[in-house]
């Protein structure tokens, strides 16, 4: 709380590992329906209980291996689901999409980290929608979206042509073709592509010189 009010830190992730002790004890004891030999002991196990009882519900019959890394996972959004719940200052940051709260499991022979993402109730947790997060989460669709007028309905049935006969290396019309021809008015098309194409943007659409602008840019950053 002290970080993220004072220190206004932005990020907090909630990490598991593989082949955690305390949750194949866990598991084992939900199986075994037995304490454990200490009360320090019962108290680690008890906080990862919902999680072993989750495990076990959904993979009844699987080996203890996946029984345990399914409890780890669950066990992680157990632990963010108690920060939002036990915490004000948490919930705000999130709710105000200043904070936030991620989850990972860390596998312990591999090195390697999963990220499990943000958890599935959060929105409802801390009473809030989540724009920002849902677009971070949402899959981008690509529209096409149709030229809105006669002017770039042309435009882009010249482009179009133009790539085609790039593509077929037919009839081309462009520069390289007839270098003295150039377009007489201003340009009509704006292109931002990236530095790295090795072929021009004029090649590839088939257009005379002066007909095309074209942006060239690094990390899609014009």
């Amino acid at each position: 709380e002290y970080a993220v009010a004072v220190l206004k830190t932005k990020l907090i992730v909630v990490t598991g590992h593989t082949l955690c002790g305390a949750v194949t004890a866990a598991i084992k004891a939900v199986k075994s329906k037995e304490g454990m030999p200490t009360e320090n002991l019962g108290a680690v196990v008890d906080n990862i209980r919902v999680a072993a009882e989750m495990a076990l519900k959904t993979l009844p019959d699987a080996p203890l291996e996946q029984q345990v890394k399914m409890a780890t996972t669950l066990n992680v959004f157990e632990c963010m689901q108690k920060i939002m719940r036990h915490s004000k200052i948490m919930r705000d940051g999130i709710a105000s999409e200043e904070l936030v709260l991620v989850g990972a499991v860390y596998n312990i022979e591999e090195g390697s980290l999963e990220w499990v993402g943000p958890h599935p109730e959060q929105e409802s947790i801390v009473g809030a929608t989540l724009h920002i997060q849902r677009w971070r989460e949402a899959p981008y669709m690509r529209k096409a979206m149709p030229p809105s007028t006669p002017e770039a309905r042309d435009i882009m049935h010249r482009l179009q042509g133009g790539n085609t006969r790039f593509v077929e290396k037919s009839e081309l019309h462009g520069v390289h073709e007839n270098p003295s021809i150039a377009h007489e008015d201003e340009p009509d098309t704006i292109m931002i592509g990236s530095s790295n194409l090795r072929v021009p943007y004029e090649d590839v659409f088939d257009s005379k010189p002066g007909q095309v602008l074209v942006q060239q840019c690094m990390g899609n950053i014009a």
